[in-house]
């Protein structure tokens, strides 16, 4: 009859005490953000501009000519998802973009949101910890904040992407968020589990990552 191993007392404490500290300091993260948007409103303005450019302008327009195919649905209501996933959920119920909005699937689609966000705040939070000066961080930020987004789904279909795009997009885990949310708000077919597997590992990841460069940036 083998023995049963149990992990010693130590390690499992030690192993509490990350994911206490790990939550107390994401925890902390959030409530600073909070109370930037309180005491400065506009910056909840400024932040919708962007995605309601992103619909009025180049959806609409690309809506009219067509040139991208999208199947049974419009450009507009293909690319709101990807809008959504690269700035905040609302914006599509303003634009009436035609979805499907009952309320298992928009608390599906906000999981997935936060599931994403979680994975490109501990991007930013890995980029403050390596470089340490906000300048350098604002310049790294912005220069990798478009490719990423123009290297996934959230525009245009993967298969009319050249070869080495393609290979991005599929590298890429706002590609899998962008196709579960599409999966739940358009009914286009989506591998929700493989979607979610990817997600769930690239947020586990990159938390993991951050929170080991946290220490960097309280010093």
């Amino acid at each position: 009859m083998s023995e049963q191993v149990v992990a010693p007392p130590a390690v499992l404490a030690e192993g509490r005490n990350i994911v206490a500290v790990t939550a107390s300091r994401i925890g902390a993260f959030c409530l600073v953000e909070l109370q930037k948007l309180k005491h400065d409103r506009t910056e909840l303005f400024t932040r919708a501009i962007q995605p309601v450019l992103w619909l009025t302008i180049f959806g609409t327009t690309f809506s009219r000519i067509r040139a991208i195919p999208t199947g049974r649905i419009s450009y507009l209501a293909y690319m709101a998802p990807g809008v959504i996933a690269q700035s905040a959920l609302f914006v599509a119920i303003i634009m009436r973009v035609p979805m499907t909005w009952n309320p298992l699937r928009s608390l599906a689609v906000f999981g997935v949101v936060m599931l994403g966000s979680a994975f490109f705040c501990c991007l930013s939070l890995t980029i403050a910890g390596i470089v340490l000066h906000r300048d350098r961080l604002m310049g790294i930020g912005q220069a990798i904040t478009m490719p990423l987004f123009f290297a996934s789904n959230a525009l245009y279909p993967t298969a009319i992407m050249p070869g080495w795009v393609k290979v991005l997009a599929n590298v890429n885990p706002l590609s899998y968020e962008v196709q579960m949310m599409r999966g739940l708000l358009l009914g286009e077919p989506a591998d929700y589990l493989q979607d979610l597997g990817v997600l769930v590992l690239a947020a586990i990841a990159m938390i993991v990552v951050a929170s080991s460069l946290l220490g960097r940036l309280s010093r």
